[in-house]
């Protein structure tokens, strides 16, 4: 978590630096507008109402509770209006699901046996960002995910029977609302290429999933992956 707030430190320091490449000491009507500056080149001025696009991956790390390390694969997409406003679609999914284990009691059959069950799903949704001084090198965006997912319990049986036990059996399931809201970094490498750094906070508020114990049922914590994110993501498009 020590990581994660440091990142955010980084995130707003590089963001000033940003705001602070632009040149206030020009008048209003000779300033360029429209124009975007990358690492290699100037950008070029827009007369026009100016539509992009972009579409790219993103990597993020975080923590569920009871300190379980996460890693998430996602997509991004979507349409950029006059470089300050971006509106598209977002989503994540578990790729290290084979290290989040909870342990729980099933009935097979003849008597209750301990199994493993591993941890698997996703999330997406409407994603909406603001940019802040969008055509310097490097800026800051205000990503907001807003939409659902579904998470599920499974295990696999360590033994086979005429039933052909052999694939995964699920133990419980549940989806969810949730809001994700963040803070990058973005750096304008190319005109068609961007890395963005940052911070989100992942939350849902009507997480209902269970372990089953033998005749009982013991809830894992509803606020199970409530918690911030760090960040890497490459865009690529016309800005």
């Amino acid at each position: 978590m020590k990581k994660i707030l440091s990142l955010l430190s980084l995130v707003i320091f590089l963001g000033t630096i940003g705001v602070a490449q632009e040149d206030y000491s020009k008048k209003p009507e000779t300033k360029d507008q429209d124009k975007i500056n990358t690492l290699f080149q100037k950008g070029k001025k827009h007369k026009k109402p100016h539509i992009g696009y972009f579409l790219g991956p993103e990597f993020a790390y975080t923590q569920f509770s009871g300190n379980k390390h996460v890693f998430l694969l996602g997509i991004n997409m979507g349409v950029t209006f006059n470089h300050w406003v971006s509106v598209g679609l977002a989503g994540y999914g578990i790729v290290n699901s084979g290290n989040l284990k909870y342990y729980t009691h099933l009935y097979d059959d003849i008597n209750w046996k301990e199994q493993i069950a591993n941890l698997y799903g996703g999330y997406g949704g409407l994603l909406l960002e603001f940019k802040v001084i969008p055509r310097s090198v490097v800026h800051v965006s205000f990503p907001l995910l807003i939409g659902g997912g579904g998470l599920t319990l499974m295990y696999r049986p360590d033994y086979t029977d005429k039933y052909d036990w052999g694939g995964y059996t699920t133990v419980d399931w549940d989806a969810f609302f949730i809001v994700q809201p963040g803070v990058k970094a973005e750096f304008n490498i190319l005109k068609f290429f961007r890395i963005g750094i940052g911070v989100s906070y992942r939350y849902t508020p009507d997480l209902d999933l269970y372990l089953k114990m033998d005749e009982k049922k013991n809830q894992i914590p509803s606020n199970l992956i409530n918690q911030f994110n760090a960040n890497l993501s490459l865009k690529f498009g016309k800005f």
